[in-house]
């Protein structure tokens, strides 16, 4: 009996607080303003967290997730990455293992299978996440196994990463750092250019195709006034037929027949027909 009772009080308050005021008060968003806050709030909260991924920086994301982050925390934390899935993931994973936390946005979840390898490669190291880690390791004291994940051409990014990791986390900004030559970033710029074409052109392709439905939604409301008069048509000529009567048929035949023409000139002169039956007094 007093479980029932207090089963009772637990739902009648649950259903009080679900439609208390602060909860219809609640603010209301898009999906994507979500995700932009969630990413603006980690960022904000841990000097760790980094944001790399494709067009996510100056361009705010192809689908505007990542909107005012670059402006506001820099190429530092907010980094523009070339159109390579596995490579920037294999980024990510690495810095991951080094102690970092890196935000990985994929541009649509198809492309992340171009990087499923490095999710593939930790499954033989799942137990190291149950053992207590006292301080976060440097690159040389990684196992063997993990060199291949976090391999990568530029060496001097895998030493600022040790570095970074060495130094003291109080009141400095730990990001990776880019460290970028001039030719890179030019590839990088003409990827991206490439991309905005080739999504213009998809997006010119979408409209051709959504006007395309347009302009025959158009020719059939044509059609469907074209029905719509000649069907009206008909219908006067079959009520004209209902009304018809022979002997005023008749009557008018004769007196058009037997109805003398007016002339059409007078005095040598062409005159409209009411100037002529005004002259011959004709009503």
């Amino acid at each position: 009996m007093l479980r029932s009772k207090l089963s009772q009080v637990a739902c009648a308050t649950q259903r009080a607080f679900s439609m208390s005021p602060k909860s219809l008060a609640a603010k209301q968003m898009t999906v994507r303003d979500g995700l932009n806050s969630a990413l603006d709030d980690e960022l904000a909260r841990d000097d760790r967290v980094f944001l790399l991924g494709e067009e996510v920086a100056q361009y705010d994301g192809a689908y505007k997730v990542s909107r005012g982050l670059w402006k506001k925390y820099g190429d530092k934390r907010i980094i523009d990455t070339p159109i390579t899935e596995m490579g920037f993931a294999g980024i990510a994973v690495g810095a991951a293992m080094a102690g970092l936390r890196p935000i990985c946005e994929f541009m649509t979840f198809n492309f992340s299978m171009q990087a499923i390898d490095h999710a593939n490669s930790l499954k033989p190291v799942s137990d190291l996440s149950l053992r207590p880690l006292v301080r976060p390791q440097t690159i040389g004291d990684l196992p063997q196994m993990h060199k291949k994940i976090i391999e990568s051409p530029r060496s001097s990014l895998l030493t600022e990463i040790n570095d970074i990791l060495n130094r003291d986390r109080v009141g400095e900004i730990i990001a990776p750092p880019l460290d970028r030559s001039k030719p890179d970033k030019m590839e990088a710029a003409r990827l991206i250019v490439i991309r905005r074409r080739k999504m213009k052109k998809h997006k010119l392709k979408k409209l051709r195709r959504k006007m395309k439905f347009e302009w025959a939604k158009v020719r059939q409301r044509r059609e469907m006034r074209k029905e719509k008069a000649f069907q009206a048509q008909l219908m006067s000529q079959i009520k004209q037929a209902e009304s018809f009567n022979a002997e005023q048929y008749v009557t008018e035949v004769l007196r058009q027949a037997n109805e003398v023409p007016l002339p059409r000139y007078w005095k040598g002169r062409r005159l409209p027909a009411f100037i002529i039956k005004q002259k011959l007094g004709i009503k």
